[in-house]
């Protein structure tokens, strides 16, 4: 068993030793370990790091091409049956490797795991210990994480647990690094959630056209999973709509998030219910404010 910890990195040099070292002092046990660095055109120390450990790392440095592209390139160079993924500001605990051993052997093509919560400086934040979902917290089978490439985030591996492939483990195996510097912007009204609904747009068109590529789940399943994101993204389409005030197409986006749920794998929930119903009441505070203003 070979197990790739890839390391994603742009000008984060300050905190790459400590990725670096965080991967090759693993607990050892019945696996082999890779350790890559995606240098996604890094203008500070980054190259001089990746060139200390060149004995026991792979570097991989190109110019400059966004975050799509390095998450691509993890996935595309390792060479480990697994990939651990990691962004260079947060680093794993010393036997994280072989706490998830038992569910590799299991055959997972999904794990994910909760994580400690520091500030920028590396101080572990009060109640910090919180659920995982983000890069840093999965590792994916590299054969199953090829067909859903181009992968923008680590969204993009998600349909694996959805399939009923992963599992979510509470144990928290990552230090991750939480700084206003790596947040995309969420103050500006809809900009937030136009994204995420993009992003989950793109994640269908995937699923869509890769369909006989998928050897890990069945067309039927694949189609509950298409919905899936097909509501989720109506979803935040309907966030943004309400944000920036559009009432009417903010109760189109809604109408269809119902849609697509009333087919996806669990049908309509009482979370769709939910975002509905206040997405209909903050239309009509809306209008209340919108009639008492005039």
């Amino acid at each position: 068993m070979k197990i790739t910890c890839a390391i994603l990195c742009y000008n984060y040099g300050r905190y790459l030793k400590q990725a670096i070292e965080s991967c090759l002092n693993q607990t050892s046990g019945s696996y082999e370990i890779e350790v890559i660095v995606i240098d996604d055109g890094s203008t500070d120390n980054t190259p001089i790091i990746c060139q200390e450990y060149i004995n026991v790392i792979k570097s991989y440095r190109s110019v400059n091409e966004g975050f799509e592209r390095t998450l691509t390139k993890a996935i595309e160079y390792a060479t480990g049956d697994y990939i651990c993924l990691l962004d260079a500001d947060d680093y794993f605990v010393k036997d994280k490797i072989i706490r998830m051993l038992p569910y590799i052997n299991l055959q997972y093509l999904f794990i994910k795991h909760g994580q400690y919560y520091m500030d920028t400086e590396g101080n572990l934040i009060k109640n910090g210990t919180i659920r995982g979902g983000n890069t840093s917290t999965l590792t994916i089978q590299r054969e199953a994480a090829l067909t859903l490439l181009p992968a923008e985030n680590e969204l993009f591996f998600h349909p694996l647990f959805d399939a009923g492939l992963g599992i979510e483990l509470t144990d928290p195996l990552t230090y991750y690094r939480f700084h206003t510097s790596n947040m995309t912007n969420r103050k500006d009204p809809g900009v937030w959630y136009t994204y995420l609904a993009h992003m989950t747009v793109n994640l269908t068109k995937i699923l869509k056209k890769n369909k006989s590529n998928f050897f890990w789940t069945n067309e039927h399943k694949l189609d509950g999973i298409i919905n899936t994101y097909e509501s989720l993204s109506y979803y935040n389409f309907m966030e943004a709509s309400v944000q920036l005030g559009n009432r009417y197409d903010a109760l189109k986006k809604g109408l269809c998030m119902l849609h697509y749920a009333l087919y996806s794998q669990r049908g309509i929930t009482l979370w769709h219910l939910k975002v509905f119903v206040r997405c209909v009441l903050q239309m009509r505070t809306m209008k209340e404010y919108v009639s008492v203003n005039k």
